[in-house]
């Protein structure tokens, strides 16, 4: 059991910023959250606006009511301050994009499983979809910071469907970390999926990749799963979904498992908030 407090923080927003088409970037201070956070922690954020000069009518400051989750992709321990990307998918997140700087939001963390942590001596490679380069910012930040591992040794592969999308780049460019971008619609890098990138990084130079991480849609974690099975590489994924209750609680985003390298082993049920959101890449069926 994880001996990290999780805290329920009333945090100020700092920025809320457009970074892409539908794309938004918010900075939180909440010094509690911010100082006990790992690599692949999220937290639990209400995004209705209940505040006194909210101008949304009466009966709407309370929709949605339940809570929305966000993997963490940066924070600043001295500062109090955390980051979290976001794209606009529904009503929590559009309303979400309307709250402004100085404004609180109740947030919860942080929440769930965390990275294996990268090690000197095994390059690894990092497969991000979309706003699935959160957790992979917040790794790679955080290795670099402790002293870990070279950034020589760490690839991103960043996908999404257009160039607009791959917001968050240029933070692992200053980290030294190799980024190597695709979009579905070819406005840059590799014009196709991120996994073909992948297969073709592998197949150019296997030993480029002692472990692998990877967090976005699921057909392309599932591809992900496929390739690091064909190759005998070791890793996790990151879950996206569904967090009613973000603690274990409701059983809503429960996802099959079986033991990793037995995929004929009978199947249980876990939940992605509590035991994951990061899994075993064998362990978690996709």
């Amino acid at each position: 059991m994880s001996t990290i407090p999780i805290c329920q923080y009333d945090a100020e927003i700092l920025s809320n910023r457009q970074i892409g088409p539908g794309l938004y970037w918010i900075d939180l201070l909440a010094p509690e959250i911010s100082r006990h956070a790992q690599p692949g922690h999220f937290v639990h954020l209400i995004a209705s606006d209940v505040s006194k000069d909210s101008s949304r009518q009466t009966w709407l400051r309370h929709t949605p009511l339940l809570r929305r989750p966000f993997s963490i992709a940066e924070r600043d321990p001295e500062k109090g301050v955390f980051g979290l990307i976001y794209r606009i998918v529904g009503g929590g997140t559009e309303i979400l994009a309307t709250r402004r700087e100085g404004e609180r939001v109740d947030v919860l963390g942080p929440l769930g499983r965390t990275f294996e942590p990268i090690r000197a001596g095994r390059p690894v490679i990092m497969v991000a979809g979309g706003v699935g380069v959160a957790p992979f910012l917040s790794l790679a930040q955080e290795t670099v910071r402790d002293g870990r591992s070279d950034p020589a040794e760490m690839t991103v592969l960043f996908g999404a469907a257009t160039a607009g999308l791959l917001s968050g780049e240029e933070k692992f460019r200053q980290l030294g970390v190799d980024v190597k971008l695709a979009t579905d619609d070819g406005t840059t890098g590799h014009h196709g999926l991120v996994t073909d990138m992948l297969e073709r990084e592998l197949a150019r130079s296997p030993r480029q990749c002692a472990y692998l991480y990877a967090c976005g849609p699921t057909p392309m974690m599932r591809r992900c799963q496929a390739i690091a099975r064909e190759a005998g590489i070791d890793g996790q994924v990151s879950l996206e979904g569904i967090m009613p209750c973000g603690v274990g609680v409701c059983m809503a985003c429960v996802v099959p498992c079986v033991i990793p390298g037995d995929r004929s082993s009978p199947r249980r049920y876990e939940r992605v908030c509590d035991t994951g959101p990061v899994f075993d890449m064998e362990e978690v069926v996709l």
